[in-house]
């Protein structure tokens, strides 16, 4: 058990569904265990000083509901902070808007060469600085242990895109806002503690006051994970309070900008240590973490400084990364020589840096075939009009389980895969043993995910659509619309998907020639549900062997694969 954290010297302050059944949404009810807005002052980390003023949490408001879910009670705190907390920002440039509390990953990476200056920033509850806690309310079902999850950047309370404190819950659907992946958290035993944020890329809802007295009124927080990690602390003062104990572990789930301050608590010295010299954060899961970023590289008078010691590599928790690796989109950023604007080549740095600095005993990069930025998380069953997602909280349910046995046992979770040779061929003999991870949707393919689809229209590359390989009529277009060919080519184009990769539209093809085409049938066989089984069955022995699968989730698509529509051959 860990001690409670009081004090440190770093300390400045600081979206359903799976799993009950796989195919069914469990009930949910909520009742209001008490209608009024309560103090939670109590359960604050105290503050510090900071140049003579003291910076911290100042105000904790908190309504508590009651919430059943398959059949469990758990008690939901919907909890707004209201505080300070020191950083930096830019006046212009890239990330300017970013008030952070580590200069040398945010701006440097993203070249931004511009002076930055510190400063004291406010966060507040009304403008939606929150964190909304659910526990088992029968502490014996409580596993010890809790997540604590960020969300990535687009929040803003300005821009309606992040709501009051105490407007998050919708008493009709009372866990409509927790998402697939904090559900599987609770159905393990986990507390969760999801934390939201003001994390618009282009301003922001955080009053900032620089130390020579210029206020700057649209800053975000989006890089501050001392923020989210002083929420995480009220979290273990509330759960000490109610459940009689602190977690023992407390890990972070963090997806784009919320992954990204998640990956500077593990590269910033100083910064993930309690008072007793233990890990605040005990272990993480950064999903598909922002343009690939920050990596864990900081040069001083020429040098790389980071994790160039043996103790400085100590201090470093098990992390998991998870790449999607449909989503290639590219920056405006301006990085250093060692840095790339492309988004999947950073997050492949990210994983040879920790590897060439002898922490691969410490990490993990899993790249996801067939996924985009977004798993479905919000998605009851993956779909919305023409936007289809492969469900990826099949996946989490195991990677979770992963991270949980490497942290308490030692357990070493399967060796990265990547269909980047450098860290997929391990004997690098030409061939990838160790390619990207792909479910059964994926790796028996009835057709193709793809990016753009046609309603959400050109900036739709973090969603996915779904063409079946049904023999109808042509590829189909996404949703880019026309575009020009070039400025010395009068000539217009619409781009489409390329089903069969052969690099122009031609007509679809059915199962059968797609999977002869793939190597999943020989050049005489013909699709068939026999085939398609086995197949599927195939897939998810691969996945149970290393574990990436549980049980559960096994049996579902093998039973799934034996009754489920299928496309003529």
């Amino acid at each position: 058990m860990r001690t409670h954290w009081r004090l440190f010297p770093f300390w400045v302050s600081w979206l359903p569904i799976f799993l009950g059944s796989a195919t069914a949404l469990p009930l949910l009810t909520a009742q209001s265990s008490n209608d009024d807005v309560v103090s939670c002052n109590e359960f604050m980390v105290p503050k510090t000083e900071i140049n003579g003023k003291l910076v911290g949490q100042e105000d904790c408001r908190m309504e508590e509901t009651e919430v059943t879910f398959q059949g469990q009670k758990f008690r939901r705190l919907d909890m707004g902070i209201s505080g300070t907390i020191d950083g930096y920002t830019a006046k212009e440039g890239r990330y300017n808007f970013y008030f952070n509390s580590n200069p040398e990953f945010v701006f440097l990476q993203g070249g931004n060469t511009n002076p930055f200056y510190h400063g004291i920033g406010r966060y507040e509850a009304a403008k939606g600085s929150s964190m909304i806690l659910l526990y088992p309310q029968d502490r014996s079902a409580w596993n010890g242990k809790m997540f604590v999850t960020a969300h990535g950047a687009g929040a803003s309370f300005a821009r309606g895109t992040l709501k009051a404190w105490d407007k998050n819950l919708d008493r009709s659907d009372p866990l409509k806002d927790i998402s697939k992946y904090e559900r599987l958290m609770l159905e393990k035993g986990f507390a969760v503690a999801k934390t939201r944020r003001s994390t618009l890329m282009t301003g922001g809802d955080s009053i900032v006051t620089l130390d020579d007295g210029t206020v700057l009124a649209d800053r975000n927080v989006t890089e501050q994970p001392r923020l989210i990690m002083g929420f995480a602390k009220l979290a273990e003062n509330v759960l000490k309070s109610r459940l009689g104990r602190e977690p023992s572990r407390t890990y972070w789930y963090g997806h784009s900008g919320g992954a990204r301050p998640g990956r500077i608590v593990n590269y910033q010295p100083g910064l993930n240590v309690d008072k007793d010299g233990k890990p605040i954060i005990d272990g993480m899961i950064a999903d598909d973490s922002g343009a690939g970023l920050w990596l864990p590289i900081v040069f001083k008078d020429g040098k790389d400084v980071l994790f160039a010691n043996a103790k400085d590599r100590e201090r470093f928790v098990p992390q998991i990364d998870i790449s999607h690796l449909l989503y290639v989109n590219e920056t405006a950023d301006d990085p250093p020589p060692w840095a790339s604007n492309n988004f999947l080549a950073n997050k492949r740095i990210n994983a040879k840096v920790l590897r060439d600095k002898g922490l691969g005993n410490k990490h993990r990069m899993y790249e996801l075939a067939g996924v985009s930025h977004s798993g479905g998380e919000y998605l009851p069953d993956g779909k919305r009009g023409d936007i289809e997602i492969a469900d990826l909280s099949k996946l989490m349910d195991g990677l979770i389980d992963l991270l949980d046995q490497w942290v308490e046992k030692g357990v070493e979770p399967p060796p990265t895969k990547s269909d980047w040779a450098e860290l997929g061929d391990v004997d690098k003999d030409g061939i990838i043993e160790n390619g990207a991870v792909a479910l059964p949707e994926v790796a028996c393919p009835l057709g193709v995910y793809y990016i753009f689809p046609p309603s959400a229209g050109p900036s739709g590359q973090g969603t996915t659509g779904f063409a079946p390989f049904d023999g109808n009529g042509l590829e189909p277009f996404d949703g880019r619309g026309w575009v020009d060919a070039g400025p010395d080519n009068p000539n217009r184009f619409r781009n489409y998907v390329d089903m069969n990769r052969n690099g122009y539209r031609d007509y679809r093809e059915t199962v059968t020639e797609a999977w002869r085409r793939l190597g999943l049938l020989k050049h005489n066989e013909t699709f068939s549900r026999e085939k398609y089984v086995a197949c599927v069955r195939a897939a998810v022995e691969k996945l149970r062997a290393e574990n990436f699968m549980t049980p559960k989730v096994a049996s579902f698509y093998i039973e799934h694969s034996a009754k489920t529509s299928l496309p003529k051959n």
